[in-house]
């Protein structure tokens, strides 16, 4: 009986407007997205090659991840170029588009429009599951057939879902494809591997606001009724609570500011030069403790810095539209985490030059080795927060499934 509920969905939706309306809104904002994403990674990568240091140069920079074009996320900051000296680290200018335009206009990238767009296609296709089927008196038909109601709203479910997922995966395996056939664009087996985690994460975001849907429309007697307590939900889960962390978390948190940070480096800096000039210690020395105290006011500030940012994921969490976009990101290695990592590969290269720079004060150092980062492992992404964030979307989608069973069960069909 589930089967021929869930055929019967599926033939209801092809036949239906509303199908290819929001099908076809979908596949146009993906393919503009990833067209205009993949322009803006390809102008970044030529900026790369501009900026790229040369040999022997102590320049810490990272060339665009192409995964970017997908879940944009911190790439261009991690993409910044970082000038290694012996009073600290400089951040150069970044791997930037140079249309003006985005600056007024960015582009959606492919995780915006899942997370904005198929989120709220997703409560289109399930906001009227029960109360519709109620108003039109078809339910009472329905169930005057020997299926049970759990039968029936699983039926209603998976018709539902293949719905979304065949044309979603069939408009994302065409982009790719697209993608796959520029030279300049080049995924590894770990990046296609990502991808693949990416759009099957993807599936499970969408069937968790199927799921939520289902839930109203159970609970609600007309599809009106339940459309518009829907979109209250899905812009508090998609854009208010997701924010609300951030917010509330910088006033339990007190981490000073990065002018306030380049201040202190810079007095640090201006006492020991003036203390070289009254002759108080040689130049090596000089340097280590300059060194030595910025790595100190760095510490400070990463730790303070790290304990905001887990305080704000944490709360942001409330909401599984976070969970997410944290997940999404980091395993295409643009999250916070990968960005934290490549600050700390960042500082280790900068201790290394001030080892070789004090070892030899008068040669220099023109051999010194290039910048070269390795994005962490995917088992390491998924264990450092990603799977629970996995974790607790699929949870958050089972749950409302089986909440809506237990509401449809009491529901009255008359």
């Amino acid at each position: 009986m589930t089967g021929t509920i869930a055929r019967k969905e599926i033939l209801a939706n092809l036949l239906s407007y509303k199908f290819y309306v929001v099908i076809l809104l979908a596949a146009v904002l993906v393919g503009t997205s990833l067209f205009i994403t993949t322009m803006d990674y390809k102008d970044r990568l030529a900026d790369y090659s501009l900026i790229r240091p040369k040999p022997g140069e102590p320049i810490a920079v990272n060339p665009p991840n192409p995964l970017a074009i997908f879940a944009k996320g911190l790439d261009e900051s991690m993409a910044r170029s970082f000038e290694v000296s012996s009073i600290g680290i400089t951040v150069r200018a970044g791997q930037k588009s140079g249309n003006a335009v985005f600056a007024f206009f960015p582009t959606p990238d492919f995780l915006y429009v899942v997370r904005v767009v198929l989120s709220l296609v997703a409560l289109l296709f399930g906001f009227d599951q029960v109360s519709r089927e109620k108003e039109g008196g078809t339910l009472r038909l329905m169930l005057a057939n020997p299926a049970s109601r759990g039968a029936v709203l699983l039926g209603k479910w998976l018709g539902n879902f293949v719905s979304l997922a065949v044309p979603f995966l069939l408009v994302s395996a065409l982009g790719i494809a697209v993608l796959s056939l520029d030279p300049a664009i080049r995924f590894s087996a770990d990046q296609a591997l990502r991808l693949a985690l990416i759009i099957a994460l993807t599936l499970v975001y969408i069937a968790f606001f199927l799921s939520l849907g289902i839930l109203v429309s159970a609970l609600t007697r007309r599809a009106s009724s339940s459309l518009v307590i829907l979109l209250f939900v899905w812009a508090l889960l998609v854009f208010v609570l997701p924010n609300l962390g951030t917010l509330a978390a910088r006033q339990l948190v007190d981490v000073p500011s990065v002018r306030a940070l380049s201040e202190k480096r810079q007095q640090v800096w201006t006492r020991e030069v003036l203390l070289r000039i009254r002759g108080e210690g040689d130049w090596p020395s000089h340097v280590k403790a300059i060194s030595a105290e910025n790595d100190a006011l760095e510490a400070d500030y990463r730790v303070k810095f790290e304990r905001l940012v887990a305080l704000s994921k944490n709360i942001n969490r409330v909401s599984p539209v976070a969970s997410f976009v944290y997940a999404a990101t980091e395993i295409a290695g643009t999250g916070i985490g990968e960005e934290g990592a490549f600050k700390q590969e960042v500082v280790r290269y900068k201790s290394g030059f001030i080892d070789r720079t004090l070892a030899s004060p008068d040669a220099g150092v023109p051999d010194y080795p290039a910048f070269r980062y390795a994005y962490r492992p995917l088992d390491r992404v998924l264990a450092s927060g990603a799977l629970f964030d996995i974790a607790w979307l699929t949870a958050c989608g089972i749950l409302f499934f089986a909440l809506s069973y237990v509401a449809f069960v009491r529901y009255d069909v008359r």
